[in-house]
């Protein structure tokens, strides 16, 4: 378990946010509350993404060009088109993630990311809705695919490398 410390980077906070979203779905998801524990699951995720991403993949909370402003979300710039690509809320194209990861030490974070595709139907959204389409197939599906993620996470946290 991460301690959290509020004056620490983002990348600290997102971290937190990872293993505080994962154990409350899991709780959620035991108490047969699956559209809230489906929501939590894949914020569990992008949470530990984005502390992976800061950590270890160049992404940065700094300043984004060409007007300097502060990003919403973890951010790189794009070597095809020069522009920032943030990296919001899930889904993400599981191909810019291996792209990161690619040619650096991220065969931990590659090696997970072939599950990210459960997440593709996943929606932020999903707080609006009533909850009657959550399949408990998919719950289930989401839900390993974050055990996985969260535990690469946790390891690259106590290794120092992807």
């Amino acid at each position: 378990m991460i301690h959290c410390v509020s004056d620490l980077p983002h990348e600290h906070h997102y971290a937190c946010a990872a293993e505080r979203h994962f154990t409350d779905a899991d709780f959620l998801r035991e108490d047969g509350r699956l559209p809230s524990a489906d929501y939590h699951f894949g914020f569990a995720v992008e949470c530990a993404l984005k502390s992976l991403m800061l950590r270890f993949l160049g992404a940065t909370m700094g300043p984004k060009p060409p007007k300097g402003r502060l990003p919403k979300a973890p951010w790189i710039l794009d070597a095809g088109t020069g522009k920032p690509r943030e990296f919001g809320h899930l889904p993400w194209l599981e191909t810019d993630l291996q792209l990161l990861a690619s040619g650096r030490s991220g065969a931990r974070l590659t090696a997970v990311l072939d599950g990210l595709s459960a997440f593709d139907s996943w929606s932020v959204h999903e707080r609006y809705r009533d909850g009657s389409a959550t399949e408990a197939a998919a719950v289930h599906s989401r839900r390993t695919v974050a055990q996985e993620i969260i535990e690469a996470h946790q390891s690259a946290l106590l290794d120092g490398r992807l």
